[in-house]
């Protein structure tokens, strides 16, 4: 499911400086191809102008005030050069300024977005910023390099509407050691329980990858590499039903394999009653579990094929839409089902009670 299904009425007209990300706004799709395809004096600033004048606009992701002034304070381009591109965007019909626009107060009218389309949904706070910290458009500007922000918007355009609210695993992940697959250590009663482990490599595929790699593909995992040290994207470790690109995601842990990794508090709860209901399992075979040290230990129903575990791609500010908060609510309920499921698992083990299967009935 798509961002475009959830419909961008949800967006707020008001924005502020102080926006946290809960704002939104959307870029067509076409538009975003034609703006690399169009005549600009620096792309770079022709595309972030474009940016910043869609942020500033309201729920009909038209009419914006946001002009050079804007321009320079969000993203740092200086009034001359953004009066440039934002001419450029009027010249190639990307924008035109509405009847009430003045040289004092600005005011434009960016074009429509179809109702049938499927746009770019793209959070304020990219543009702006949160708290007091450079918004990444300018530090993408920063490091001056024109693909890079393709890079990041194409992102945001891959983000899929299910539980994860990331790039689907088929388009980007992290992965499990070649060497190191999904592992049955014992099985207990009607229980299998496997070790899993995330290694720190990356696979990507998909038409979204072609631009960045015409040549080779060291300047696509320099670019990708480039949005993790700005801060732009970050990789949460999954476990999936089976390790195929379809496979369904289960729950999230927390694995902090590295800097592409963060603590998230829900994650870490289900995690700390995984372990425990692996080691409670394991009984007197404590030598498994050190044996496992390097892996998280799932406990799965025995009849359930062999998951997978991927560090599915997500960005850091996300746009608050109404898709967004679908698939947050999906999360908590995933989370809330696994922790019950297996809290419950660990207590009926304590017992020496192994012929229930892990209960993994989603409340209605």
């Amino acid at each position: 499911m798509s961002e475009s299904s959830q419909g961008a009425a949800g967006a707020r007209s008001k924005r502020s400086p102080t926006d946290r990300g809960g704002n939104f706004f959307a870029v067509d799709r076409d538009v975003w191809e034609r703006l690399w395809e169009v005549e600009a004096t620096n792309r770079l600033n022709f595309i972030s102008a474009y940016l910043v004048m869609s942020a500033g606009t309201g729920s009909d992701h038209q009419l914006s005030k946001w002009s050079t002034k804007a321009c320079e304070r969000h993203v740092g381009i200086g009034k001359p050069r953004a009066k440039v591109a934002i001419d450029e965007l009027i010249e190639h019909g990307f924008s035109a300024h509405t009847e009430q626009s003045s040289r004092a107060y600005p005011q434009y009218r960016l074009q429509e977005i179809p109702s049938d389309s499927d746009p770019i949904f793209l959070p304020v706070g990219m543009v702006t910023g949160l708290a007091a910290e450079a918004s990444l458009l300018r530090r993408v500007r920063e490091v001056g390099d024109p693909m890079l922000l393709r890079m990041l918007v194409d992102l945001y355009g891959l983000v899929q509407i299910d539980s994860t609210y990331a790039v689907p695993i088929s388009a980007l992940s992290q992965v499990a050691p070649e060497d190191f697959p999904a592992r049955k250590v014992f099985e207990i009663g009607v229980h299998a329980i496997w070790a899993l482990r995330l290694s720190e490599r990356l696979v990507a595929r998909g038409d979204w990858t072609k631009p960045h790699h015409a040549k080779n593909w060291t300047v696509f995992w320099d670019r990708l590499r480039t949005l993790e040290d700005i801060g732009a994207i970050w990789y949460e470790p999954w476990v999936y039903e089976s390790s195929d690109l379809d496979a369904e995601p289960m729950f999230p842990i927390s694995m902090l394999t590295s800097h592409r990794s963060k603590v998230d508090p829900d994650a870490l709860r289900l995690t700390n009653v995984l372990r425990n209901a692996a080691e409670t399992l394991a009984e007197d075979r404590t030598y498994l579990i050190e044996m496992y040290s390097e892996d998280i230990l799932v406990p799965l129903s025995r009849h359930r094929g062999m998951p997978g575990i991927r560090g599915v791609a997500r960005l850091r500010i996300e746009a608050d839409t109404p898709g967004r908060r679908l698939s947050y609510r999906e999360r908590a309920r995933l989370l809330e089902t696994y922790e019950s499921g297996y809290a419950a698992l660990a207590r009926e083990a304590a017992m020496g009670q192994y012929n229930h299967p892990l209960n993994t009935r989603m409340a209605d």
